[in-house]
């Protein structure tokens, strides 16, 4: 069956990176830039901040050296960690039936709207946008919390992925439940970045079956993010014949990135990028500043994260890939849940 962990409701260039046994690399421990209260970022600089784009691959360049790697399939099903609102305990949360069959061609269907219902309620205020430079370059992309001190994101947004050190982003906030401008839970300063061995080593495209990353964040008034907005549950593994609620803050053309936007959809297809396993595509036109915001199964009961906002084929702009969450994911998973602040 497929692994679910329940969710809640409530660097410096140039040193060498902190890599572990379990294929997670962490960037310098950086300490408190500002003090308890005091914004890094301010609403200007937010403004002008660039979107995050979206990575698009070339898919006649890749298509030789593509067509020799085969599909793979995960017959098992997916195992969860059960989030919840702060305070509460975490709960394991009933295995999803497995479907056998389905997927579409492109485009694939897909329904998205700008979310409405009020930014605070929960699970909506687990999700914010990720500011960041990388550079003398100021950018924005999406990340959820997870729990403990830690947040998830794509690892494009937190590093270049040209298997240097100085390819880490710096000065790296984030701001849950953003609309127009408003920070109604302050900015959250990130300590300690993390992505994925594969993403640091091979960025893109080889990569992007691990492009995930994740943040550990100073606390604010001694009170972890978690215990302020909650977190999203975890699901690894299973069937890819799922249905999910993607979130993030659009912010190219024909957004602004001032509203958080949904889309729903299916699994549609595997994505083939020159590593495994394949990455998993649907339905979606959500733009650059959606990069790393997740992807909700079950969302409004177990609100599982089980995917992030990666990359599509440039010639096929209602799409969207996910590296497919599998033992890969669990590991960084349980690298940022165990990595305190």
């Amino acid at each position: 069956m497929s692994d679910q962990i329940a969710g809640d409701a409530g660097s410096d260039a140039g040193e060498a990176p902190a890599e572990g046994p379990d294929g997670n690399i962490g960037s310098p421990v950086t300490a408190l830039l500002a003090a308890a209260g005091d914004e890094l970022w301010t609403a200007a600089e937010m403004e002008q901040a660039e979107p995050c784009d979206i990575i698009e691959i070339d898919e006649d360049a890749l298509a030789a050296e593509l067509a020799e790697l085969a599909p793979t399939a995960d017959a098992d099903g997916a195992k969860t960690i059960a989030g919840g609102e702060p305070d509460d305990d975490e709960a394991p949360a009933d295995a999803e039936p497995q479907a056998t069959s389905g997927g579409y061609n492109y485009p694939p269907p897909f329904t998205r709207y700008e979310v409405f219902s009020p930014y605070t309620v929960y699970p909506y205020r687990t999700i914010g946008k990720l500011f960041f430079k990388r550079g003398t370059s100021s950018y924005v992309c999406s990340a959820a919390s997870i729990g403990g001190d830690a947040i998830w994101t794509a690892g494009h947004c937190l590093h270049a992925g040209d298997n240097k050190s100085s390819g880490w982003s710096t000065n790296v906030v984030f701001v849950p439940a953003y609309k127009d401008g408003a920070a109604p839970y302050g900015q959250w300063q990130a300590k300690q970045l993390f992505v994925r061995t594969a993403w640091y080593r091979d960025g893109n495209p080889k990569g992007l079956c691990q492009d995930m990353g994740g943040a550990i964040l100073h606390r604010r008034s001694n009170r972890r993010i978690s215990q302020t907005v909650g977190w999203l549950g975890f699901a690894y593994g299973g069937s890819k014949y799922k249905h999910w609620d993607q979130f993030g803050y659009p912010a190219a053309t024909p957004f602004n990135g001032q509203r958080l936007q949904t889309s729903q959809s299916s699994y549609a297809y595997d994505g083939s990028v020159g590593c495994t396993p394949n990455p998993v595509g649907v339905g979606s036109d959500l733009t650059g500043g959606s990069s790393g915001g997740p992807w909700i199964w079950k969302f409004g009961s177990g609100n599982h994260l089980h995917g992030n906002n990666s990359y599509r084929r440039s010639t096929k702009p209602q799409e969207m890939f996910s590296p497919w969450f599998n033992n890969n994911a669990k590991s960084l998973y349980d690298t940022l849940r165990n990595t305190s602040a």
